[in-house]
């Protein structure tokens, strides 16, 4: 212990004496294992740290399969839900949990658009959650007609009420509605796919949501049974979907389920990018390795007479190469504690990169902080890295030759330290190759996604959603008279071209399915069930969203209630339903219309892609608005300025209409796009990926710089005598630029095989292009020459300066 002290007093010594290399080394290795330890933490909190319930294991997510269908993947009827709770033996518990929950709070304070869920009964039970407050749902909480309670998030209960404790059994107004809070969720309770949802309320089936089999709206989690495994319970409930399939074939014909494990229902989308940017930061971290190594070996040239005095006056070689492996470990410590000290900057940074709307479905990551176990990997991979970058600089100052070493001339560099240092540039040139294509590949899959059509005029048009509560807006006349009077308000606003609505906005996933059978085109046997995207527009839709008209007739205000009912199709769909796309005058069979009545295709129109910019174009069948009334839209604005100008007024407008009803979700379309999963999953890697790799090119000019500079400082006699000899300028410069072009071009050569191999893993992130792309990697290419070439000029410009006389003296 005596003897590790005396290391240890002497590498802090040593630090010390050299201020300007202990700086650099440090600061170096701080960006390395900063940006590990951030990206750690973020990687902790999504994949390995266990979801907050209990026995977070056994949870479970299911969903029902149709492979043979457009849309395979979709949600439970209510009365599949109740056979699947009742056959199954490797569940112990399933729960349900819809949409609809979402409501406005009104007459304490300012209205406020809160999001929520119905849940069945035993959701919290499933998940294993206690109240902090007060009660959870009970079974005859889901009897029709029953007092209306509320469960609230420990958010809202602090923002909204003072985080009072007698909340519990206060009435409250939701979507005009009186509700009894019967009780607080604890503090940092999440359900991810709720998207932060702050009110949950009991799931009461509706008519049709109970007795239909058709209508699959319901998600279902469960808890598998002790010992139970998810390919049991997806066995045991597919041989129940056969059954029922074979019971109810016109609903359930062919139906499967598949299990899922919560945790990757959960984070399964983005896994891939956090493995990604894991991976990118360790390649950070290496290279800084590969500097601080390179600093340790040249450092170890000017200390070789140092280590051989220690030698003649008895120290072992295992005693020297101890010391060197404590000074590299507690330079490695200092940059730890450094790079430790910008981590949670670093966190709140990747964090903040994330947009709101998918931070909302990200809700672990919301209060991240760098906690005990991020700290312990900070610790962990410094250690490892004091080890990685001291072996060399420890062998090479214990394999010399000891009366060598004691002469005058000793300390010059041996060709050995020469080919290692050499080797250590090559590396880093190769590491920050691979990166700077992964962001070359990363940047022009945005770029080509952003330029994808989505089928409609993106420019200056605003959104914001509106939702009626059910108490207020029962009737269907007042539902129509507020949704025409709000857009024909809007639609005056000096700076508005025009108004309109849709039930779901486009690239915001594809939503609600209904299939059907056609009648009157020759193409489509009049027994074959299709499947399209549902929509519900306005008139006034088409022409607002710039989406063409390809045949036919747009819908009109004539199309209401009392007129024969029609539908207008998207290119896809009547492409889909004969070769030509000639299907205006047939007519369509919603399987979800009770009296199936026939609805005319009036018209065909472009393909608006509602799902996302990187997805297909899927089958669309529109309805009119005024023939399928809606208590909730999305409103789209077309403006001839900056729709952001606009946003106040349009806002005060629904307020001057009823000023209990908020318009939330107020934004341009253009940030709806910036801000959906799809771009996102290109744009987040794209800057992260951008950055690091900026930071690997500056470490590996320094590398290159300090190989050259280093060469250039051992080779001045040589140099001196060349010139002596006659060796223009030009020679001089040429032999030392040589010397880095070499260096560079054999980490390319080396980086391009492995950028060719690991880009494989950024496929299912690109967009548009391959990723062996030529163009990238000629490009990567240049950009590093030309900036090693930059690096090497220097001391290539102070090799030529060099006197002969003074060289020739200094020997």
């Amino acid at each position: 212990m005596d003897t590790l002290l005396q290391d240890l007093r002497f590498a802090v010594r040593g630090l010390r004496k050299h201020p300007g290399f202990a700086f650099v080394a440090i600061v170096t290795l701080a960006l390395g294992i900063g940006a590990n330890t951030a990206v750690f933490s973020v990687v902790d909190a999504s994949l390995l740290k266990p979801l907050p319930y209990r026995e977070p294991d056994r949870l479970v997510h299911l969903w029902e399969l149709r492979l043979e269908r457009q849309f395979p993947r979709s949600e439970a009827s209510y009365p599949d839900y109740l056979d699947f709770v009742a056959a199954t033996s490797t569940l112990e518990e399933i729960a349900g949990y819809a949409g609809g929950g979402s409501m406005t709070m009104t007459g304490d304070g300012r209205p406020e658009r809160l999001s929520g869920l119905r849940v069945t009964a035993n959701f919290f039970d499933v998940l294993g959650v206690d109240p902090a407050l007060g009660r959870l749902f009970d079974p005859r909480d889901e009897a029709a007609g029953g007092e209306r309670l509320v469960v609230i998030g420990h958010d809202l209960w602090q923002r909204r009420f003072g985080a009072d404790p007698s909340v519990v059994g206060r009435s409250v107004v939701l979507g005009g509605t009186p509700h009894t809070i019967a009780g607080v969720l604890p503090k940092g309770f999440h359900f991810a796919r709720s998207r932060d949802a702050e009110i949950w309320t009991p799931l009461v089936p509706s008519t049709d949501e109970r007795e239909r089999r058709r209508f699959r709206w319901l998600n279902l989690v469960g808890r598998l049974a002790p010992g139970a495994t998810v390919a049991q319970a997806e066995a045991e409930l597919d041989a129940v979907a056969r059954r029922l399939g074979e019971l109810y074939p016109e609903s359930n014909a062919g139906s499967e389920v598949e299990v899922v494990p919560l945790r990757d229902e959960l984070v399964g989308s983005v896994r891939p990018l956090l493995a990604i940017l894991l991976g990118a930061v360790g390649l950070v971290l290496l290279i800084a390795c590969a500097n601080v190594a390179n600093l340790l070996v040249a450092r170890s040239a000017a200390r070789r007479r140092e280590m051989a005095v220690r030698r003649a006056l008895g120290a072992s070689s295992g005693r020297i190469a101890r010391q060197l492996l404590v000074e590299g470990t507690v330079l490695a410590l200092a940059g730890g504690a450094a790079g430790a000290l910008w981590t949670q900057w670093g966190v709140l940074l990747l964090v903040g990169a994330i947009p709101e709307p998918l931070l909302a479905s990200m809700p672990y990551l919301r209060d991240l902080s760098v906690d005990a176990r991020a700290l312990g990997f900070a610790l962990a991979i410094s250690l490892a890295t004091g080890l990685l970058f001291s072996l060399a600089p420890a062998f090479y100052a214990t394999g010399f030759d000891l009366h060598e070493s004691l002469k005058e001339r000793a300390a010059t560099a041996g060709g050995g330290r020469a080919r290692l240092r050499a080797a250590l540039v090559v590396s880093e040139v190769a590491l920050s190759l691979v990166l700077l294509v992964g962001a070359g590949l990363m940047i022009q899959s945005l770029a080509r996604l952003l330029a994808t059509d989505p089928g409609f005029e993106t420019e200056r048009l605003l959104t914001f959603q509106i939702s009626l509560p059910g108490e207020r807006y029962g009737e269907p006349a007042r539902v129509e008279a507020l949704h025409q009077g709000l857009l024909a308000r809007i639609a005056a606003i000096p700076g508005v071209r025009g108004a309109a609505s849709t039930d779901k906005l486009p690239l915001s996933g594809g939503g609600g399915t209904g299939s059907f059978t056609v009648q009157g085109v020759a193409t489509a046997p009049a027994d074959l069930e299709y499947e399209a995207n549902m929509r519900t527009v306005s008139s006034e839709y088409f022409r607002v969203m710039e989406i063409p008209l390809v045949a036919g007739r747009p819908f009109e205000d004539r199309d209401r209630v009392e007129s024969a009912p029609v539908v207008v199709v998207n290119r896809a769909l009547a492409k889909r339903l004969a070769p030509d796309g000639d299907v205006v005058g047939a007519r369509v069979v919603f399987s979800f219309d009770k009296q199936r009545v026939p609805r005319e295709i009036v018209g065909v129109v472009g393909d608006e892609n509602l799902t996302g910019l990187d997805a297909e174009i899927t089958p669309i069948a529109y309805t009119p608005y005024l023939q399928d009334l809606l208590p909730y839209w999305s409103a789209v604005v077309r403006t001839t300025g900056d729709p952001d100008a606009l946003a106040a007024t349009v806002e005060r407008e629904v307020g001057a209409l009823d000023a209990d009803l908020p318009a939330y979700a107020v934004a341009p379309m253009e940030r709806l796009i910036a801000d959906a999963p799809s771009t996102f999953l290109r744009r987040y890697p794209a800057l992260l990926i951008g950055a690091l790799a900026i930071v690997a090119l500056a470490l590996s000019v320094v590398g290159i710089f300090g190989v050259v500079s280093y060469s250039v400082s051992q080779r001045t006699r040589e140099i001196g005598i060349r010139v002596a000899l006659g060796a223009g300028r030009r020679e001089i410069l040429g032999m030392v630029l040589r010397q880095g072009v070499a260096l560079v071009a054999a980490g390319v050569a080396i980086g391009t095989v492995v950028a060719l191999v690991g880009s494989r893993f950024l496929s299912s992130l690109l967009f548009g292009i391959s990723p062996s792309d030529p163009a990238t990697y000629v490009s990567v290419a240049l950009l590093l020459g030309a900036v090693a070439l930059l690096a090497c000029y220097v001391p290539a410009l102070r090799a030529t300066r060099v006197d002969p006389m003074v060289a020739l003296r200094e020997e």
